[in-house]
């Protein structure tokens, strides 16, 4: 016959017995049923500063600021393209052909001729003037108008007019993040065709809420991470919010600004969590399941006196495994945290510390 003594398996199957049943009743000396008293495990309060938080999602974007969109100054055609969307390209490189429209080649002759005309004009009013057949306002007149003609063309000119085709280049070191247009397509004066990023500076784009706009401000702090690797933690500021709705969302946009160091790892396109701190609240911090609900709301249990207190609480903040909560506790009497669903107010209450040295003591006087 096995002669181990019993102590351990009694405290074993005591502690498992907590939860599984968690009042016993006692008599007094007489014999007469006293109140039962649940067996509770406990913990001290804590106070403590939490955020409030809102989370919301969104993609990685280029930095508006390090944004180059190339126009075309002259209605023309797009030709030939040499990039793509994604590439990079070092300044002087090739972009695309462009071809300057049949109306705008001519315009531009026709300021050229002007010009021709205009300082012939003058040469011969200046003649005219030497031979007392013509006057100063004259030649102050076509003086004007070879600088008016002048003007025209050099403004031609600006625009590139008097170039039939044309390679467009990259105006420095960048990435392609867009193009907006195809060979043959026909742009008018200002047309985008293509869209460059300087540098590695990006910027989150996020979808917030529409009733929640009113609790964001620019400069609130983000953490930004990746929807599918949360690893890697990049903070930022909010930089502006959008006031009106996203139609393809039904979100408002917030951007989001991101120190270019550290959201290396952020590329244009990727899709993003952000957690915005919205506020601070200094509240009471406990675990969730210490929190009761019934029809007078929310409360919570203390003990004091080996008795059970019942105190009514508002939930300020709901965390991932806590509340903050607020309410007329008791710093110095412990929370209940476990058995909590058993108990009344006033109810006699046993800690499950003093419920394992009891059992151990049974334990030790059976053997």
């Amino acid at each position: 016959m096995d002669k181990r003594p019993l102590w351990p398996v009694l405290v074993a199957v005591t502690i498992f017995a907590i939860g599984a049943a968690p009042a016993w009743a006692d008599e007094d000396a007489g014999g007469a049923k006293i109140p039962s008293t649940v067996f509770v495990k406990t913990e001290a309060l804590v106070q403590k500063t939490l955020p409030v938080e809102i989370t919301s999602y969104g993609t990685i974007q280029p930095d508006i600021a390090n944004t180059l969109h190339v126009v075309m100054s002259r209605p023309g055609q797009l030709t030939r393209l040499a990039v793509s969307p994604g590439q990079e390209v070092r300044r002087g490189q090739r972009l695309f052909e462009f071809a300057t429209s049949a109306a705008v080649l001519s315009g531009y002759r026709q300021a050229a001729s002007a010009v021709t005309f205009a300082r012939a004009d003058l040469a011969r009013t200046r003649e005219l003037l030497k031979e007392r057949l013509a006057t100063n306002s004259q030649v102050a007149a076509a003086e004007k108008a070879l600088s008016d003609a002048q003007q025209a063309l050099q403004a031609q000119e600006q625009i590139g007019a008097g170039r039939p085709t044309e390679w467009v280049v990259s105006p420095a070191d960048a990435v392609v993040t867009d193009v907006t247009a195809k060979v043959g397509d026909r742009m008018d004066q200002g047309g985008a065709v293509l869209q460059l990023t300087t540098g590695t500076a990006v910027q989150a784009v996020l979808g917030i809420q529409p009733e929640q706009v009113a609790q964001v401000r620019a400069g609130m702090p983000v953490a930004i991470t990746s929807v599918f690797a949360d690893k890697q933690v990049v903070n930022g500021r909010i930089g502006e919010i959008h006031r009106v709705i996203n139609p393809q969302t039904r979100l408002v946009d917030a951007v989001v600004r991101l120190d270019e160091k550290t959201a290396h790892g952020l590329l244009p396109g990727m899709s993003v969590k952000g957690v915005i701190t919205v506020a601070a609240v200094k509240s009471w911090v406990v675990p969730r399941q210490a929190v009761l609900t019934d029809e007078g709301g929310a409360y919570v249990f203390q003990i004091k006196d080996g008795k059970a207190v019942r105190v009514d609480v508002q939930i300020l903040l709901d965390a991932q495994d806590s509340y903050g909560i607020s309410g007329k506790l008791d710093p110095a009497e412990k929370l209940v945290t476990l058995g909590n669903y058993e108990l009344s107010d006033g109810q006699a209450v046993r800690e499950t510390e003093a419920v394992a040295k009891d059992a151990a003591g049974k334990a030790g006087d059976a053997k």
